[in-house]
This record gives C-alpha cells, structure tokens and sequence, in this order.
C-alpha cells in the first residue's frame, strides 16, 4: 500500500495535467515508490489523457472520468478520489497549485509525525510573493475526512463554498488545522475561461446549513464514474 495519495481534480485542462505528471515523474524512484496518485477528469471535453509510454518513468496513477456533466463537481470529485484512495493519507490539491519535488519529499518524510484529526495547509506563492493558504490545498488522513463526512455534493452544478464547508465540517467532526511552515504551493494562475462563477446559491446553502449546526452531507459519489485504462 501506498504512503500518501496525491489527487487533482482537473475540468478541460489537459496542459495543467500534462505539468503535473511531468514534475511526478521528476521525483525520486524511491520517493514515486511510495505514492499514489489519483487523478480525477470531471467531464472534460475532450477526455483526458495520460501517456504511459513504457519509456518514461513509472507512476502508480489512476485515471478516473465523471461520465455524468455536472458543472461544478468538484466535491463530487474530491469524494471519488477519497473513496478509491488506497493510502491512509491525502493530499489533495487544484491543477494551477504545484508542488516542487523537494517540497513533495518533506510531506512524505513527515506522515509519521502526523496527527490524523489535523487538517494540515500549506502556504501558498504567486508570482513568487507570498500570499494566503489556498482552502483547497490540504493534507488528512483518509480516516478523517470520511469522518468529516467528505464534501456535501448539495453543492455541486453551482460554484463556491464547498471548501468553506469542508473546513467548518473538519472543525466540528474531526479536529483542528496547523500549518506546515516549510512546505509551499506555487499557484501558477490558470483559470477555465466561461464558467459561470456566480456563488449566491452556494453561498446561501452555507449560510442555511451553518445555522442547523453543519449537519453531515447525505450520500456521496452522486454520478456515474468509470477508470481509464
């Protein structure tokens, strides 16, 4: 099994995943050895894909498609990619956050150490300048988010909140978050062109479930889903 699960969620950004696995497989083989990354295509048009030439090196990768269009599924996504996770720890990030491989390294050195009811974060650059810690930029243990009851896919087909909503869940069910000082996300800054970002509805669902005390979502992976091969 697997030390620590690397996920990403990716909607028609096929460049943003291509980076990624490039820089994967820029890691050391002991350290790949130890990971297992899950990649999730949320109804991209065209499908993503994933070159698995036998000349390059070797990640333990899992393709994953949402076969239902949903627009804004990323709690969806992020539930899927929990459930099939086969570590007891994830790291759960968006495409434009990268990871440097030394960066990568200090996470993996670090899982002993950890406390499975803390949400741990990141700080975060742009532009090489310092700026706030993404909320969707995190590391739990498996355990733990399934405790937190996952993210509530009420929130899917409009945008926002759902990580707002994942926090407080953490918060009231599971435990407290720290920040690991030494360890940094770059945001590269892509964003999908032509997204309705209107966040009203989620933001009013927020408010509504913040007042009944964030009761637990009810059910996940609302759509269909296949692996590809």
């Amino acid at each position: 099994m697997s030390d620590l699960t690397i996920i990403t969620h990716v909607y028609n950004a096929q460049a943003g995943l291509d980076h990624q696995i490039a820089l994967w497989r820029q890691l050391d083989a002991e350290l790949r050895a130890r990971l297992e990354f899950v990649v999730i295509d949320d109804f991209s048009d065209p499908p993503l894909t994933v070159d698995r030439s036998a000349e390059l090196p070797a990640l333990n990768l899992r393709l994953l498609r949402v076969q239902d269009d949903i627009d804004w599924n990323m709690p969806g996504c992020r539930n899927l990619a929990a459930v099939q996770a086969r570590s007891d720890w994830l790291l759960f990030f968006d495409i434009d956050n990268v990871l440097s491989p030394e960066d990568m390294a200090k996470v993996v050195v670090a899982l002993p150490r950890l406390d499975r009811t803390l949400r741990y974060v990141f700080r975060r650059t742009l532009d090489g300048q310092e700026v706030e810690p993404h909320l969707n930029s995190f590391l739990v243990s498996r355990w733990g988010f399934l405790r937190a009851g996952g993210y509530d896919e009420d929130f899917c087909g409009h945008y926002g909140y759902e990580d707002v909503l994942f926090r407080n869940m953490w918060r009231k069910h599971v435990g407290s978050e720290v920040l690991l000082t030494d360890v940094a996300f770059d945001q590269l800054g892509w964003k999908t062109a032509g997204l309705d970002r209107d966040p009203s509805r989620n933001q009013t669902l927020l408010h509504t479930l913040a007042a009944q005390g964030f009761p637990k979502p009810k059910g996940m992976l609302r759509f269909a889903w296949a692996e590809v091969d």
